[in-house]
């Protein structure tokens, strides 16, 4: 698999939807919906996990990415099932996504949006 170059945040949509529906994943089921859909360019890079909340304040905290910084990003984190964060498929609260895995994210698709975001995140 290669990297992808996404332009846009229209591509981002796209792009996970794309993966999902190949992969036969639906994320109707899970907490937060398919909410990369459903979020304005605006909500999606300044905003929270809709329908998530911080495991350790019970409110609604979770940022999805931090512009330029895909390494703290919580959306990388979550595709990634990174060790030791609340997406850690083993002890996370969250566990990794898409909660309907596996298959998962390849680390080709998941840099292919670490790559918009350190970019960011052209809308």
């Amino acid at each position: 698999m290669a990297i992808t170059t996404l332009n846009s945040y229209v591509d981002v949509q796209k792009f996970i939807t794309g993966i999902l529906k190949a992969n036969g994943e639906d994320a109707s089921g899970s907490p937060h919906k398919n909410f990369w859909t459903t979020l304005s360019y605006t909500q999606f890079v300044t905003g929270t996990v809709p329908g998530v909340n911080d495991p350790n304040t019970g409110k609604p905290t979770i940022p999805i990415l931090i512009k330029g910084n895909s390494e703290q990003s919580n959306i990388i984190l979550a595709l990634q099932g990174a060790a030791g964060t609340p997406f850690d498929p083993n002890t996370g609260a969250f566990g990794q996504m898409p909660a309907d895995g596996p298959p998962m994210f390849t680390p080709d698709q998941i840099q292919s949006i670490a790559d918009w975001i350190d970019r960011g995140c052209p809308q």
